[in-house]
């Protein structure tokens, strides 16, 4: 069986992608990763390792403004599948608009079978696909065979939406390197890289420079913080400037928080890293922090909160019930703290910088839920689903 991974523009999908292809070995399920302007890539190394080509988008954006770019992506979109339709069995598609949303219609007259995975809650999930495309979006919506959920409030939606084939299937740990937790030398060269001394605590915040992510509520929290314990360090991974974005970053709302930090003096302990696309160099800078900060608005999972469990980070992240919770145990690997709360987060960042204890009883029990993120898992749960999908009668 060979599902086709399908997309127009995969945004934040594409590290999740790649290291999908990298890592797959199973022998009775092919993965080829297909856009409609890239060649068909099939890693299937096992080694769970890629090199992210540049630029990091799949493909380039539309060519056209408006509606009229959108119509053109779905033409190529429905013109590659029908053209690739000896190719593959099953076509899983990670970004939706009206080519995808009309894509059941097209591969079901093929005799194919297609799968969408629904990623950000508010977004591309059927509640919200009602709420502002209405029923008619909603009714082709359930016409996928099958749904893959990033966390178990999007499989809940689904479900209460009428999509009946809808499975919870958080991402798994694609950063290999963190597996054995922490690299104490890689901690101490990047400390290193920006004069940060051994003892002073780090916090960490990783993502795209945009509202959602919650960059203003981080740098308000921080700012508290520094007034309070100035030797504390805030390191932002992420886009700083348009040649770095990949589609991730609002210029103006950058430069309001770099203002806000040189209104309040606290600017000299602010590490602006930018985007960090080597997965060697990432476990560097969660081995170099003490404390992940998470102040995001929305999410479908939050990958990077796996990501700092396993370096045995302690994390600060909003409350997203079946979201947030899904990865993170309040009071037990870290504290979910209220939508927009500024106040929660300094306090529970405050805790987990002055108790050394607290944060390492944390950091340690973040470890071991981390390995329910595990790669093998991901992979056998996926191909079942995979299969039942290839078992259901025809839509």
């Amino acid at each position: 069986m060979v599902p086709g991974i399908f997309g127009r523009n995969f945004g934040g999908q594409t590290h999740y992608l790649y290291s999908l292809l990298s890592g797959w070995q199973d022998q009775d399920v092919t993965l080829d990763l297909w856009g409609t302007d890239v060649k068909p890539v099939n890693m299937n190394s096992g080694t769970l390792d890629y090199r992210l080509p540049e630029p990091a988008r799949l493909w380039s954006s539309a060519r056209y403004p408006g509606r009229l770019g959108l119509s053109w992506d779905a033409a190529r979109l429905h013109a590659t599948v029908v053209s690739r339709r000896g190719d593959f069995d099953i076509a899983h598609l990670h970004s939706l608009s009206w080519g995808e949303i009309l894509s059941p219609l097209v591969l079901h007259r093929l005799g194919k079978k297609v799968v969408y995975t629904t990623s950000l809650f508010g977004s591309d999930n059927p509640g919200q696909i009602a709420a502002r495309r209405g029923k008619l979006w909603l009714n082709l919506y359930r016409r996928f065979d099958g749904v893959v959920a990033l966390s178990p409030a999007l499989a809940e939606d689904c479900r209460n939406h009428g999509v009946s084939r809808a499975i919870a299937l958080p991402n798994f740990l694609a950063i290999p390197g963190l597996e054995s937790g922490r690299d104490l030398s890689l901690r101490a060269a990047v400390r290193a890289r920006y004069q940060i001394p051994a003892e002073d605590p780090v916090l960490l915040s990783i993502g795209a420079a945009i509202r959602r992510k919650g960059l203003d509520i981080m740098i308000e929290s921080y700012i508290r913080v520094a007034k309070a314990r100035p030797l504390t360090w805030l390191v932002w991974v992420g886009p700083c400037s348009r040649g770095d974005a990949g589609g991730g970053f609002d210029a103006s709302y950058v430069d309001s928080q770099r203002r806000r930090l040189l209104e309040a003096h606290v600017s000299d302990r602010v590490i602006w890293a930018g985007m960090v696309r080597d997965k060697h160099e990432m476990v560097g800078y969660y081995s170099a922090a003490d404390v992940f900060v998470f102040p995001t608005r929305g999410e479908g999972l939050g990958n990077v909160l796996i990501e700092a469990a396993a370096a045995g980070l302690p994390a600060v992240a909003t409350n997203l019930p079946g979201i947030t919770d899904a990865v993170v145990v309040d009071g037990e690997t870290g504290f979910l703290v209220p939508l927009e709360d500024v106040d929660a987060v300094t306090r529970a960042v405050n805790r987990l910088v002055s108790e050394l204890s607290l944060r390492a009883q944390m950091g340690a029990a973040a470890r071991v839920r981390s390995r329910l993120f595990n790669f093998e898992n991901y992979c056998k749960r996926l191909k079942d689903f995979y299969l039942q999908v290839m078992e259901s009668p025809p839509r």
